[in-house]
């Protein structure tokens, strides 16, 4: 199991007290730090026209955060297919896979919100077709040779892409989404899927579902990746002093999103959401009580290098130096030591397809 932070949203909200360049200075030196640490991964989240500038452009960020670290995965979770052309992101990509030395995986969604289609003047009822056209063109593009692409959104003709990527094929491909067709469609066309913000046993579910649809004779591996939210610091009243204001904003953010779609409102307006709706969304407290909580996915991918845990420790108005103790927590006492403890149950190398379900008893 590999231990990542993140989502990254790049978010500066009114109140912020600082600009865009100090955010981005901020999550390179979380970045920098949590490698010092021993953390694995770090994970990024795209949106388009967002007030507070939620991040629109996630490949210069992953750029400068993998050249100014050695080991660091970086991976998005995820980035919205339909808002980029396949044949430029798979230049973008294979060029980043060799300045990182194949430390990337690129995380693909469909998107949701319609005023971010309408935008960039794209059709919302075609974002799945768009997706599974372009980790087509994706394929084709990193196999190496010529190729032409004729699809009902996307059209490639006698293209090439050079440089190749470093990583043979290209990195790996995760798909996210959570409706049963996005599972499916992770399982049938993804090397893995990442899931964001429910519990282990919810994940789970969400997880075989992907596995039951991933072909039979396509390699030996599907990937897991999930981020869970919350803050670490003393106790769980001092996590959520410090980060609760961070959390609900989120919360309301993506409930005024929601809410501008249906109708309900004309303005990406942050919803009012009260804390009984945020806390069951995080986990708060000390190292002691993040081990419990996220030990279960150490059992059960123990031994598995290509599946990541990320938890999101960077919340927006949570001061920079607590984001770092908190990080310094996660990196020192609760991912080192899962890890560890995880090594007594490490399976045997070469993955699997397919898991054993599990019963409603480890489900919980």
């Amino acid at each position: 199991m590999r231990w990542g932070i993140g989502l990254y949203t790049g978010q500066v909200p009114d109140g912020s007290g600082i600009g865009f360049r100090e955010e981005y200075a901020r999550i390179l030196e979380q970045a920098r730090f949590a490698e010092e640490l021993g953390i694995d991964s770090l994970w990024l989240s795209e949106h388009h026209g967002a007030d507070d500038g939620y991040l629109p452009s996630l490949l210069p960020l992953a750029a400068a955060i993998l050249a100014n670290t050695e080991r660091l995965v970086v991976g998005t979770a995820v980035m919205l297919a339909p808002f980029h052309h396949p044949l430029r992101l798979a230049e973008d990509v294979a060029v980043l896979d060799q300045l990182s030395g194949g430390r990337f995986i690129l995380g693909l969604g469909t998107g949701w919100r319609a005023a971010e289609s309408r935008a960039f003047g794209l059709d919302l009822s075609a974002r799945a077709v768009t997706l599974e056209e372009t980790v087509a063109v994706l394929r084709r593009a990193w196999a190496g040779e010529r190729f032409s692409f004729s699809g009902r959104i996307h059209h490639v003709e006698d293209a090439i892409v050079r440089p190749a990527p470093f990583t043979a094929g290209g990195p790996p491909i995760w798909l996210g989404g959570t409706g049963p067709r996005a599972l499916a469609r992770a399982g049938r066309l993804g090397d893995g899927h990442f899931g964001v913000g429910v519990p282990f046993g919810a994940a789970m579910a969400a997880f075989d579902a992907a596995l039951d649809a991933v072909p039979a004779g396509r390699g030996d591996v599907f990937s897991f990746g999930q981020m869970r939210s919350g803050f670490l610091a003393d106790d769980a009243e001092e996590a959520w002093r410090l980060a609760g204001r961070g959390m609900t904003y989120t919360l309301g953010v993506h409930a005024g999103w929601a809410a501008q779609d249906a109708g309900r409102s004309t303005e990406a307006s942050v919803v009012p959401v009260d804390e009984e709706q945020v806390r069951p969304y995080n986990i708060l407290g000390s190292a002691a009580d993040a081990r419990a909580a996220l030990e279960p996915y150490a059992t059960r991918f123990a031994g598995r290098s290509d599946c990541h845990l990320s938890f999101r420790l960077y919340h927006p108005f949570v001061p920079h130096e607590s984001v770092l103790r908190a990080i310094e927590i996660y990196g020192r006492d609760v991912a080192s030591v899962l890890r560890s403890g995880a090594r007594a149950h490490s399976l045997p190398a070469g993955g699997f397809a397919k898991r054993p379900r599990l019963t409603s008893i480890q489900r919980q």
